[in-house]
Protein backbone atom coordinates (compact mmCIF):
# COMPACT_ATOMS: atom_id res chain seq x y z
CA UNK A 1 0.00 0.00 0.00
CA UNK A 2 1.36 3.41 -0.96
CA UNK A 3 0.64 6.39 1.25
CA UNK A 4 1.19 9.87 -0.13
CA UNK A 5 -0.01 13.44 0.33
CA UNK A 6 -1.13 15.94 -2.29
CA UNK A 7 1.76 18.24 -3.15
CA UNK A 8 -0.48 21.32 -2.96
CA UNK A 9 -3.13 20.88 -0.25
CA UNK A 10 -1.65 17.98 1.73
CA UNK A 11 -4.67 15.68 1.56
CA UNK A 12 -3.60 12.11 2.37
CA UNK A 13 -4.20 9.20 0.05
CA UNK A 14 -3.61 5.44 0.19
CA UNK A 15 -3.52 3.38 -2.99
CA UNK A 16 -2.45 -0.08 -4.02
CA UNK A 17 1.18 -0.60 -5.10
CA UNK A 18 0.02 -1.26 -8.66
CA UNK A 19 -0.67 2.48 -9.12
CA UNK A 20 2.94 3.58 -8.53
CA UNK A 21 4.00 6.10 -11.19
CA UNK A 22 0.43 6.87 -12.30
CA UNK A 23 -0.90 10.42 -12.35
CA UNK A 24 -4.01 11.27 -10.35
CA UNK A 25 -6.02 14.40 -9.74
CA UNK A 26 -6.51 15.46 -6.12
CA UNK A 27 -10.17 15.39 -5.10
CA UNK A 28 -9.61 18.35 -2.78
CA UNK A 29 -7.73 20.94 -4.86
CA UNK A 30 -7.67 19.47 -8.38
CA UNK A 31 -3.88 19.46 -8.89
CA UNK A 32 -2.36 16.47 -10.68
CA UNK A 33 0.02 14.37 -8.56
CA UNK A 34 2.24 11.46 -9.54
CA UNK A 35 1.88 8.52 -7.19
CA UNK A 36 5.32 7.74 -5.76
CA UNK A 37 6.95 4.31 -5.87
CA UNK A 38 6.12 1.97 -3.04
CA UNK A 39 8.53 2.26 -0.14
CA UNK A 40 9.97 -1.08 0.77
CA UNK A 41 10.93 -1.59 4.35
CA UNK A 42 14.45 -2.96 4.50
CA UNK A 43 14.41 -6.53 5.59
CA UNK A 44 17.33 -7.02 7.85
CA UNK A 45 18.41 -8.18 11.20
CA UNK A 46 20.83 -5.42 12.13
CA UNK A 47 19.03 -4.55 15.36
CA UNK A 48 18.71 -8.15 16.48
CA UNK A 49 22.36 -8.86 15.67
CA UNK A 50 23.38 -5.83 17.73
CA UNK A 51 21.13 -6.93 20.59
CA UNK A 52 22.57 -10.45 20.43
CA UNK A 53 26.15 -9.14 20.50
CA UNK A 54 25.33 -6.89 23.46
CA UNK A 55 23.83 -9.85 25.28
CA UNK A 56 26.98 -11.91 24.66
CA UNK A 57 29.11 -9.08 26.06
CA UNK A 58 26.96 -8.90 29.19
CA UNK A 59 27.09 -12.66 29.66
CA UNK A 60 30.86 -12.71 29.29
CA UNK A 61 31.14 -10.07 32.05
CA UNK A 62 29.11 -12.24 34.42
CA UNK A 63 31.09 -15.32 33.47
CA UNK A 64 34.31 -13.56 34.50
CA UNK A 65 32.74 -12.47 37.79
CA UNK A 66 31.33 -15.88 38.71
CA UNK A 67 33.30 -17.75 41.35
CA UNK A 68 35.05 -20.87 40.21
CA UNK A 69 33.63 -24.09 41.50
CA UNK A 70 35.75 -27.01 42.57
CA UNK A 71 34.24 -30.45 42.65
CA UNK A 72 35.71 -33.05 45.00
CA UNK A 73 35.87 -36.56 43.59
Amino acid sequence: MIKFDCSKCGRSYRVSDQYAGKRVRCRECGIVNTIPAAKREPVGCGDSVTAYNNLLLELSKFEKQAPSLEIDS
